[in-house]
């Protein structure tokens, strides 16, 4: 059946005759896009031997998105992994510990799921989003076996002031949500030039029918500011700061020895980053380097909900300093060799983790009870270091090939390899094919090996335990994909398969337990078919399915928490005379596999339909009214909450 889709699909794209659409006075797709994230070097999609997508500004403002989870979820080959409370992100079947996520190219401190990560990142700074599909560990090491999601920030381009406000409801006027942003861009002044950016995001408690809520509630801070010195045209200087603090509740229920008892989860969240990078662009040549600092505090308390009595606390501080540098340069005229390492000395500390290092205590005051309580604590220091090297070979007029290798090293999990290569070859001017070979591998996070803390899952607080007796994880993958363009017409099909050796599961033991463990083997597999197509001048289309076969090879078993299908379709349609736009979306996930309870797993099948509306009121101001979830589909297991209407105003100054 599969290889039958295959072909069908093949023989589409083959044989559908060119059709022109109108010219628009937007480009909205443009076929010259250049991205950097896949090479760490300017290259248009096109000739990118690996599957790449671009959402740019325009896309998110046509969405009215405030945050990366309202806009991720409709990219090819990406899902939304619900089942556990939380929107998490998942590319090709990998979760979220297998998905990068960069700010401009650099690591964030987080909690190594980063299943909060989607809710936490703000948008109003973002120039575009970057999404790279598949292994990349040859360029950006061990936490890339899935692929990279790179969000690249504004730069100061011209003088505005904007302002946006957001309000919304859930259904019975239940959860509702208030966003405020602001973003000042100072142009360039001189050799200098300055972006700021702020935003918060308050949302109330919403409910399930058994009385946990289905996602945190409360607000979250966030800040941005980016300050370009330009030496020359061709030389930079870049200073970016930011900061992030989240205040956050969730009620769900908690096994004690007397019974089952309803809690509230307090999780209080401060991150603060900074980073210093110098950029040269010559004729031949560019150089890149950069240092950060990015800080993440966390701080935990649980209360009874009957009596407000203090039950526990958690604290936990981890630094991720690094280092990177790279150079690129052409050898010749058909050669792109570039060069690249990085340090990352990181620092972990926590009450939830016991690698026996650095043992110590913490006290927590409770300020509504006055009770006082003690934890140990543990640390743990991982020196991480890694060199790279990749070659950008145009082989002849239709062949461009890109090999990259990577080493890494760290004081605690040795030293591994990761070797890639990628083709493109242009058959005709309109058709290309892409292959995709690749060793990738993931050591082991310090939560993973040792972690000893309460987690939330889908309205429980459970136990997670890690494992000490852990290996690292080994992949080995293929990727053969087929673009062909009509006009501006794109149309994509890609085959894909991960072979993966000791891949590290979250593993349910009981209702209240949870421990990681290693799966010998396991194949994720799939299929991903896209089309952007528009209709005429002023309606684009897009579409893009993706078919995901996820198996534990040991016993045949599916993997968890994954759809078997996946379409994402958008309707946009532009009207500049009348300053009108709209957007209508859908997202079905059909044979989603979640685990109701210990070993035993359920499939759902759900659609979310949702519209968006601008209208310009003024040259610089616009009204949106939007709904997410348009037929108001629930489902508390998979933390779906039904519609979501909400209005903004944005006005530029």
């Amino acid at each position: 059946m599969k290889k039958k889709t295959v072909c069908a699909f093949l023989s589409l794209l083959l044989t559908v005759p060119v059709v022109q659409a109108q010219e628009s006075e937007e480009e909205v797709f443009p076929l010259s896009e250049v991205i950097v994230t896949a090479t760490k070097t300017s290259r248009e999609v096109k000739s990118v031997p690996t599957a790449v997508q671009v959402i740019t500004k325009a896309d998110i403002e046509a969405r009215g998105a405030q945050t990366l989870k309202d806009i991720i979820s409709t990219a090819t080959g990406i899902s939304v992994m619900r089942s556990d409370g939380k929107n998490a992100i998942s590319i090709r079947g990998f979760d979220s510990r297998f998905s990068m996520i960069l700010i401009d190219g650099k690591r964030i401190a987080s909690e190594i799921d980063q299943n909060y990560e989607l809710e936490r990142i703000d948008l109003d700074n973002v120039e575009r989003i970057e999404i790279v599909r598949g292994p990349a560990n040859s360029l950006y090491g061990t936490d890339a076996l899935g692929g990279v999601v790179n969000i690249i920030t504004k730069s100061p381009v011209e003088q505005a002031f904007t302002l946006r406000f957001d309000h919304g409801a859930y259904g019975g006027n239940e959860g509702a949500r208030d966003n405020y942003h602001f973003a000042y861009d100072s142009g360039r002044i001189g050799k200098y030039g300055i972006t700021i950016s702020g935003a918060q995001l308050k949302n109330d408690a919403s409910f399930k029918d058994d009385g946990t809520t289905y996602a945190p509630f409360g607000k979250i801070n966030n800040f941005n500011t980016k300050m370009d010195y330009h030496i020359s045209e061709n030389e930079i200087f870049t200073f970016t700061a930011a900061y992030m603090d989240e205040d956050t509740r969730e009620h769900v229920f908690k096994q004690t020895p007397a019974g089952k008892v309803k809690t509230e989860v307090h999780d209080d969240n401060e991150r603060t980053e900074y980073a210093l990078s110098y950029s040269k662009q010559q004729d031949d040549a560019s150089v890149f380097f950069r240092a950060y600092l990015s800080d993440y505090y966390k701080n935990v308390d649980v209360h009874n909900l009957a009596n407000n009595k203090f039950m526990n606390f958690g604290k936990s501080h981890r630094t991720v300093p690094g280092f990177e540098a790279r150079l690129s340069k052409n050898y010749g005229a058909d050669h792109l060799l570039t060069f690249g390492g990085e340090y990352r000395p990181e620092k972990f500390r926590g009450t939830g983790v016991r690698t026996g290092e650095g043992i110590y205590t913490e006290t927590y005051k409770d300020p509504v009870s006055g009770e006082i309580k003690t934890l140990p604590g543990s640390k743990v220091d991982i020196d991480y270091s890694a060199l790279y090297v990749q070659d950008e070979w145009q082989a002849s007029s239709k062949l461009l090939a890109v090999t990259s290798l990577r080493y890494d090293d760290s004081n605690k999990f040795g030293s591994n390899v990761s070797p890639k290569l990628g083709l493109t070859y242009q058959a005709a001017d309109d058709l290309r094919v892409k292959l995709n070979v690749s060793k990738g591998f993931r050591s082991p996070t310090p939560n993973q090996l040792y972690i000893n803390s309460q987690v939330v899952r889908n309205g429980k607080a459970m136990t997670l335990l890690g494992n000490p007796n852990l290996d690292s994880e080994d992949s080995n993958s293929y990727e053969l994909s087929l673009e062909r363009d009509w006009g501006k017409t794109t149309g994509k099909i890609t085959y894909f398969t991960n072979k993966v050796s000791n891949m590290i599961e979250e593993d349910m033991i009981d209702s209240s337990t949870i421990q990681y463990k290693n799966i010998d083997k396991a194949t994720i597999q799939g299929m991903e078919a896209e089309v952007v197509y528009p209709l005429s001048a002023k309606m684009h289309w897009t579409t893009s399915y993706t078919y995901l076969d996820a198996v534990n090879d040991t016993d045949g078993s599916r993997l968890f928490n994954r759809a078997r299908h996946k379409i994402a379709s958008r309707l946009s349609y532009v009207e500049p005379s009348a300053g009108l736009r709209a957007n209508l979306w859908a997202e079905t996930y059909s044979n989603y596999l979640y685990e109701a309870s210990a070993g035993v797993g359920r499939n759902k099948s759900y659609t979310l339909w949702n519209l968006n509306l601008e209208k310009a009121i003024s040259s610089n101001s616009a009204i949106i009214v939007g709904v997410d979830n348009l037929l108001n589909k629930q489902d508390d297991d998979l933390s779906i909450q039904g519609a979501y209407i909400h209005t903004s105003y944005k006005v530029k100054l």
